[in-house]
């Protein structure tokens, strides 16, 4: 297996050219890992960068140890607007909540299409009038980050620890090295995100890491979005594999399936989608079904996966995307991933 990864990172590495290019797979036995990178970048499977939506995944995971530690009842169910304090309601449809199900779902009616940066605190910086898309909570998939940020705000708010704690208890049992806005691992080796541009490639974030400031000044459910954890993890090949073998035979359960409602489904990249997962029954770029997420942003390209079929786990990173290039079809180079790897013996 080892020969033929070589083959295939090498391969798509030069097809870009991108700065770094790295599979990693699983099926039973010891992880497999093949990197390739351009001249002047170094990076292996143990190398962190920022690995974009991919983050989703753990974000969740860490709504679901505090909910847990908390005992909310039905967390899914629960008012979003009463946890964090917010005016959380759609003003064209007032009577619904924003349940912190929804919030998860990407069905909460919450648009990026104002953006979801806050400079101070989340109370400062939240306005319903333009944080909602035309749709009604809970009839319609649009994929959200700013809902992913309030979701994390929940976590900390019910658990009463700060959000890069949270993630501790959910990598730390799994010896993954990873974090949010760089909390706790500016000495890690890493790389910066980088986009081509002609001949050159350019470092878009992490040149050099940045922590996230947390300092004496932080509120739990007020300062969440200094950790980005719509995107913000900083992970592995290594760690991004290690994920998948984690979440790999836990029984899935979709809490939107596409045929809940109409939705921005990209033509079958988006189906089922769980805590912070999206579930594949029928992808239209891989012959089985697979469970994991993608991840795309500031010229990276990658996700990690779950094929339960073929009893197979895997991951793939791409770092060096074109300038310009904002498109979330899969490109050349991910399908031929996805080909070979669904074609491993």
């Amino acid at each position: 297996m080892i020969a033929v990864l070589d083959k295939l990172a090498r391969s798509v590495q030069q097809s870009g050219p991108f700065a770094f290019c790295g599979v990693g797979v699983s099926r039973g036995g010891p992880p497999a890992f093949a990197t390739a990178c351009a001249d002047g970048v170094t990076a292996d499977e143990k190398t962190l960068f920022r690995v974009a939506s991919v983050s989703k995944i753990v974000t969740a995971a860490a709504f679901e140890v505090a909910a847990g530690a908390a005992g909310l009842d039905r967390p899914y169910a629960v008012d979003a607007g009463e946890i964090l304090g917010l005016d959380l309601r759609h003003p064209q449809f007032p009577d619904t909540a924003v349940t912190l199900g929804m919030l998860m779902t990407h069905t909460s009616g919450l648009s990026d299409a104002h953006g979801y940066g806050f400079d101070g605190t989340l109370a400062e910086g939240w306005t319903a009038a333009t944080a909602f898309g035309p749709h009604a909570p809970g009839s319609f998939f649009e994929y959200s980050n700013l809902g992913y940020i309030l979701l994390a705000a929940a976590a900390e708010v019910v658990s009463g620890q700060r959000f890069d704690l949270l993630v501790a208890d959910v990598l730390s049992p799994h010896g993954i090295e990873a974090g949010f806005n760089w909390a706790g691992l500016t000495d890690a080796p890493s790389v910066p995100t980088f986009r081509r541009d002609g001949p050159e490639f350019v470092a878009m974030i992490d040149a050099p890491p940045d922590e996230a400031r947390i300092g004496e000044s932080y509120i739990l459910g007020q300062h969440t979005a200094r950790f980005s954890p719509q995107g913000g993890l900083r992970m592995s090949l290594q760690g991004m594999l290690t994920l998948a073998i984690a979440g790999a035979g836990v029984a899935r359960r979709p809490l939107w399936r596409q045929t809940d409602g109409p939705g921005v489904y990209e033509n079958g990249l988006f189906q089922d989608y769980g805590a912070g997962e999206q579930i594949l029954p029928d992808p239209p770029f891989y012959p089985r079904p697979l469970v994991g997420h993608f991840g795309n942003a500031y010229g990276f390209n990658g996700g990690v996966w779950w094929d339960a079929e073929a009893d197979l786990c895997f991951a793939y990173a791409l770092n060096g995307v074109p300038m310009g290039e904002e498109s979330d079809a899969l490109s050349t180079a991910e399908l031929a991933i996805f080909e070979a790897v669904a074609q491993l013996p």
